[in-house]
């Protein structure tokens, strides 16, 4: 990202980051703004600088964050296009806790079911940092077939999008 410029639009109260995709080779992109995002706090923001329309990346913000982050253009071509990306302040991450049978079959469980073996070979675990709006369909959709570790009891939500990104565990070796 570039140093902080002056604020773009009304309601912003400070300077954000600029990052300027028009200088950055285009295999290295979406990397960069997946970790900017990731990296938001609630209130933070920063602007987006492109030479096409980044709608197509919105759709990929959508499906990996949900509604952690809002999505704003400042201005629409014809040959720029500039959005900011912003966490709201209300974002706070959240938590889920399921049951993982010893098949990898996968239940939303009470908020205060005992995290741990249940006795049956199953074993309650917490789901953490789960994005805010994010539907339970989702978080047990991207959980299906994990049998997390002897032990492991709290699972981040970034492992599981790992996993479904491509690491063998979801994150859980390592």
């Amino acid at each position: 990202m570039t140093s902080p410029t002056a604020p773009t639009a009304p309601h912003a109260e400070r300077a954000e980051p600029v990052l300027d995709l028009r200088a950055i080779p285009p295999y290295q992109r979406h990397q960069l703004i997946f970790a900017s995002v990731q990296d938001l706090t609630p209130g933070d923001g920063f602007s987006l600088v492109n030479d096409h329309d980044p709608r197509p990346l919105h759709h990929q913000l959508l499906s990996l964050f949900g509604a952690t982050f809002s999505w704003e253009y400042l201005q629409q071509g014809p040959e720029v296009w500039q959005v900011r990306i912003s966490r709201p302040e209300e974002a706070a991450a959240a938590s889920l806790r399921v049951c993982i049978d010893r098949n990898g079959d996968v239940t939303v469980v009470a908020g205060d079911a005992k995290l741990g073996p249940d006795g049956s070979g199953a074993s309650v675990c917490e789901v953490t940092d789960v994005p805010p709006g994010t539907p339970e369909g989702d978080v047990l959709a991207l959980l299906q077939g994990v049998i997390p570790p002897a032990g492991v009891v709290s699972i981040a939500y970034e492992r599981l999008l790992a996993r479904r990104n491509g690491s063998c565990c979801g994150g859980m070796c390592g």
